[in-house]
């Protein structure tokens, strides 16, 4: 990750054979809907994913055992929604 001038680039890396490209860093959402910590206010999960977002992340991990009632696949959803693009999320399966 080079920084020039206040701007940061996250690398990309071309991801299987479709032709997706996501940010070799990823944004892990489990610390927001509360897995490790008290959850946070939603609209401040939304604000940390957007920020992410807008410094080059497009690569974000999510779980619906992360958090009560899938708290935060909601919450990332809710943010993919209002951005109306694609962002890649991984999800790992909650029967591991």
């Amino acid at each position: 990750m080079a920084e020039e001038a206040g701007t940061m680039h996250i690398p990309q890396v071309k991801l299987g054979t479709q032709g997706f490209q996501v940010s070799k860093l990823g944004f892990g959402c489990m610390s927001l809907s509360g897995a490790y910590n008290k959850a946070i206010p939603e609209e401040e999960g939304i604000s940390v994913i957007k920020r992410a977002f807008s410094k080059g992340i497009t690569f974000f991990d999510t779980s619906d055992i992360y958090g009560k009632n899938n708290a935060n696949e909601h919450l990332v959803g809710k943010v993919n929604k209002s951005f109306l693009i694609c962002i890649l999320i991984f999800q790992y399966p909650s029967f591991i």
